[in-house]
């Protein structure tokens, strides 16, 4: 009985820590979105942990947003399409789409941030 207890806590703890992770990235996307959107990108570049702030330098950040805003246009959607140690999602713009690999780290900072070709 004992062991089908402590069985039962871990898998709820750990349902528990995916969920969180879950919704970090549902933040994060949102943020995104928004900071794309009102073309205010330095606002995705604060969430950069400080290893991708030194390798993303803000002005060549905002310009690279800058220039994808004015060939897709406006964000509209997100979809998670695959899991792995990086997220890997769909977004969808007013002029097509493009994939998004993210992955965050335990405090929610940005680790790894692209956008590409889908």
């Amino acid at each position: 009985m004992r062991i089908l207890f402590t069985s039962l806590l871990i898998i709820f703890f750990q349902f528990a820590a995916f969920s969180q992770t879950d919704s970090k990235y549902t933040e994060t996307l949102e943020l995104v979105k928004k900071a794309f959107n009102e073309k205010n990108p330095s606002l995705i570049h604060q969430q950069f942990d400080e290893a991708l702030k030194n390798k993303l330098k803000v002005v060549a950040f905002k310009k690279s947003i800058d220039s994808l805003y004015e060939n897709k246009g406006t964000m509209s959607s997100y979809e998670l399409i695959l899991e792995e140690e990086d997220k890997n999602y769909l977004l969808d713009f007013e002029n097509g789409s493009l994939l998004m690999v993210i992955r965050l780290k335990s405090d929610g900072k940005i680790a790894s941030f692209e956008i590409k070709e889908y």
